[in-house]
């Protein structure tokens, strides 16, 4: 009497949806593996990035410590910076600090050679930035502005037997200097002095030229026979991290600071 109703089963995936399914999964499966990808490579990074940061900031804090210690007249103003010059290439890269351990043994004059702490690139390796002393060595330095002397001592206190070497960092990026003729590597580190007053107010107040109240005092703080002077010292670094290659292997700038007050006579 009444008609009989047949249940029809659930109708499978065409061969489009099964195409689609699989393409969606595939997507998701090459997006998590990106992420995961990703998530490695930041941590990796993190952690060589860490260790240069790390490092960096050990070294400019020593350097930051002695450049503030350092003692300081008109005649040599605490810290020189020596520049190496490789055709057109200007390379500020050592930094020589007046620190003696006890009294300086002029503290009105120049000071002597085992009162020196030098900061450089290793000669041997210029990815290593190396601390310098010369212990026992009395002799007096050359005045501030013979820049060629000192680039003659830099080089004997490299090479001296005698000398105390600590070696502070070996991560320093180098780079090949361009036109060079030996494809000479050079540390990519660099130091910057500047002093108020100048060199140059200072050397027109000697010739009569300008005035005591006209040179650029530190804060602008003199008065009628003293004045107060300031040396302003800027450093910067690069950086590799250790254990980093391809695109992980990239200098990371690093910079600092240091300043130094003396009273100067009229």
């Amino acid at each position: 009497m009444f008609g009989q109703t047949t249940e029809r089963g659930r109708r499978g995936l065409t061969v489009i949806e099964l195409l689609l399914a699989i393409s969606l999964l595939a997507v998701v499966v090459g997006t998590l593996a990106a992420l995961a990808q990703a998530v490695q490579t930041a941590r990796q990074y993190s952690q060589c990035n860490g260790g240069a940061v790390e490092e960096a900031r050990m070294v400019l804090a020593r350097i930051t410590r002695t450049a503030q210690g350092a003692h300081a007249n008109p005649r040599f103003p605490g810290f020189l910076v020596v520049t190496e010059q490789m055709g057109p290439w200007r390379f500020p890269d050592t930094l020589v600090v007046w620190r003696p351990l006890d009294e300086a043994a002029d503290p009105a004059g120049l000071p002597r050679f085992d009162e020196l702490v030098v900061y450089c690139p290793d000669p041997e390796g210029p990815e290593r930035l190396i601390e310098l002393t010369v212990p026992k060595d009395h002799r007096v330095v050359p005045p501030p502005e013979d820049l060629a002397a000192w680039r003659s001592a830099v080089r004997a206190m490299q090479r001296a037997a005698k000398s105390q070497r600590v070696e502070l960092t070996r991560l320093v990026h180098t780079a090949v200097v361009a036109g060079s003729a030996n494809s000479s590597r050079r540390a990519a580190v660099r130091f910057e002095r500047r002093l108020r007053p100048s060199d140059e107010e200072w050397a027109e107040y000697q010739a009569g030229s300008r005035g005591w109240e006209d040179l650029s005092w530190a804060q602008s703080i003199y008065g009628p026979q003293t004045g107060l002077s300031q040396v302003w010292l800027r450093m910067e670094m690069q950086l590799v991290p250790r254990d980093t290659t391809g695109a992980l292997r990239r200098p990371i700038p690093f910079f600092g600071s240091a300043a130094l007050y003396y009273l100067v006579q009229r």
